[in-house]
């Protein structure tokens, strides 16, 4: 996979610009700036958002109040109660939410590939090398849980064929490491480490392209979206708009400047900067036009449905989902 692929897609700075004369006043409250406040795990994904808030972009439109936790449901509660106004978090989580009454709409998918599945002491060749093996996973129901089982399905391998271990993914790399398992399913930054600790960890699948294999080539999954509550975006749709321009740059910014973006993960989440740097050649962070996304992301509900829709609330979400 390309380093930090992205589709190129230039940013127009004029309506960035025009955004900045015609709509500046009401982008504040009281003569203030407005602030957003933001949840995000430690991903990639909210590197952008860093970027914005430490180069001051944007100063005189909004400010950001950025809060990292890995704890997705407490972000959903703090949503809905109105305590933030985003929220970085898996799609099939917002999804989830929204077909379950939590006003949320989707901003953007920034994550389109991290996920890897690593063998302790052998490669596997094909979904059926997992066959008596076990195989840690970090939640059942989640969305790694529904892409193994999916690909077992579809390469022939019957799921109950596989003995699965659900833990949290620091935890279960431990145990990895100490060869107490056999397969772990993994995302970067963690597969990087695993790799440079381990020795007898084999990168078997990238589960990108395991997905292309079965979706005409496409490796693209929609793992990880910013969130806005809906009220807020109905009420400043050209300060989401602005935002959501300026999250495009950063993501530019992260893919011209790894070793800079890699220190910012450092600062932020506490990973160390030289390991982050490395794991970007393995994670596709990328904003596509909404149509394109809104088509993919479809496509990977459609597969949810077939296996876990709960996971998704039961429903593909309407086109009050997607703010475009």
């Amino acid at each position: 996979m390309e380093v930090l692929t992205m589709k190129k897609q230039i940013v127009p700075i004029y309506v960035l610009s025009v955004l900045v004369v015609l709509f500046g006043v009401s982008f504040t409250v009281g003569g203030e700036v407005e602030t957003i406040k933001i949840q995000t795990p430690p991903t990639v994904g909210a590197l952008p958002l860093f970027w914005m808030q430490e180069q001051g972009v944007a100063a005189d439109l909004f400010k950001l109040d950025l809060t990292v936790s890995p704890d997705h449901q407490r972000g959903l509660a703090l949503l809905s109660q109105k305590d933030i106004e985003m929220l970085v978090t898996g799609v099939n989580v917002g999804a989830k939410a929204y077909n379950k009454g939590i006003d949320v709409r989707l901003v953007n998918t920034n994550i389109w590939g991290i996920d890897y599945l690593l063998t302790s002491g052998f490669k596997a060749e094909s979904w059926s090398d997992l066959k008596g093996k076990t195989l840690s996973l970090p939640l059942m129901g989640g969305p790694l849980d529904f892409l193994a089982r999916y690909f077992l399905i579809h390469n022939g391998v019957d799921p109950d064929d596989v003995e699965y271990v659900y833990a949290p993914s620091a935890n279960a790399a431990k145990s990895f490491q100490l060869g107490q398992l056999d397969a772990i399913v993994l995302p970067e930054p963690m597969v990087t480490i695993t790799l440079n600790n381990y020795d007898q960890a084999v990168l078997s699948f990238d589960l990108q392209e395991e997905w292309a294999k079965l979706h005409d080539g496409d490796n693209r999954i929609p793992f990880v979206g910013l969130f806005v509550r809906g009220d807020f975006a109905q009420d400043n749709p050209e300060l989401i708009d602005a935002l959501s321009a300026y999250y495009q740059q950063g993501v530019e910014w992260v893919k011209a400047n790894p070793a800079e973006a890699a220190k910012l993960a450092e600062k932020h989440f506490g990973q160390p900067a030289a390991v982050v740097q490395k794991s970007f050649s393995r994670i596709n962070l990328n904003v596509y036009p909404d149509d394109e996304a809104q088509g993919l992301i479809e496509v990977y509900f459609n597969a949810i449905m077939e296996l876990y829709p709960e996971m998704i609330g039961g429903k593909l979400p309407d086109e009050q989902f997607y703010f475009q």
